[in-house]
């Protein structure tokens, strides 16, 4: 039985990785088999020019060149993370997973395309792969947790943990971003597939994170699995 398959979404900055390490405190004790898998941006650092200056770097310096190579780079890297989870731990009942292959067509693919940073013969291309492996893989939803924030606190937060290759990463294409976010996960997805988590202060006291763990077991009935 393929496992329940959960993703953690919001904006670039919210505290999405933040929020699954310190999950991994918190699942310890519970009685269903979990993972959680991780954005895989070592990969995408790991993927450089022959100067040395990685795929991530070079899609934010200069987005007209490299957002074809970095979408198509990034969905597939997502969807082989989750494939190879699966595939190494059959007995999985959940899979906690950081950011989606969802995302990336629908906030950051299509607002690229939308802008002009993206063709409309790379965005075919790009549909059709990114369709293929959401089947191939089986990568559809058993729900997401909206780690919801402002585009300004995500901001603050990119400031402070000085990723390499985000430092010129402007307040209004956040802002773009998060207008995606909202209309994508309060509108367009089913009510029932979506927690909406307000993560704008700290989760890092024990009681917030115990008191997000609880919804998120109540919301998707992870002690039924």
């Amino acid at each position: 039985m393929a496992p329940k398959i959960i993703y953690i979404e919001g904006n670039i900055g919210t505290g999405k990785t933040t929020f699954c390490e310190l999950m991994e405190k918190f699942l310890r004790f519970q009685k269903f088999k979990w993972k959680i898998v991780l954005e895989p941006v070592s990969q995408w650092m790991s993927m450089t020019t022959s100067e040395g200056s990685s795929l991530l770097s070079e899609f934010y310096a200069d987005q007209e060149k490299y957002s074809f190579p970095f979408q198509m780079n990034s969905f597939i890297s997502r969807s082989y993370s989750i494939h190879e989870t699966i595939s190494e731990n059959p007995d999985l009942d959940v899979i906690f997973v950081e950011r989606s292959v969802f995302t990336d067509k629908l906030c950051f693919a299509s607002m690229l395309y939308e802008s002009g940073k993206m063709n409309e013969l790379e965005f075919k291309i790009y549909n059709e792969w990114h369709s293929k492996l959401i089947t191939d893989f089986k990568l559809e939803a058993t729900g997401f947790v909206y780690l919801r924030t402002t585009p300004e606190v995500s901001h603050e937060r990119i400031r402070k943990r000085s990723r390499d290759g985000e430092s010129g990463i402007p307040l209004d294409y956040l802002s773009a971003l998060h207008s995606r976010h909202e209309t994508w996960l309060l509108t367009q997805e089913p009510e029932e597939k979506v927690l909406t988590l307000d993560v704008s202060g700290s989760i890092f006291e024990d009681e917030v994170m115990t008191d997000y763990l609880d919804k998120i077991r109540e919301y998707f009935r992870l002690d039924e699995v």
